[in-house]
């Protein structure tokens, strides 16, 4: 499953980053890194951004980038 695809408040835990090095080099300096325990916490409209919950923050994404990040669901 892609972060992309993850249900609002669901648990889940990043598995797989892109194999873009610079991509995920960046992702890995805004908090998105492997292991890490995140959530979805909101869908804007009209294919916009995803809003995360991550560290005790909210960041957002473009699904584009949402659909290169693997994740495992906590239960």
């Amino acid at each position: 499953m892609t972060l992309s695809e993850l249900p609002v408040n669901q648990q889940a835990r990043i598995c797989f980053l892109p194999e873009n090095f610079s991509l995920s080099t960046q992702l890995i300096e805004q908090g998105f890194a492997l292991k890490t325990t995140i959530s979805l916490a909101h869908k804007a409209p009209f294919n916009g951004p995803l809003a995360f919950h991550l560290h005790g923050t909210k960041m957002c994404l473009p699904r584009d980038i949402a659909k290169q990040i693997k994740v495992e669901l906590l239960s």
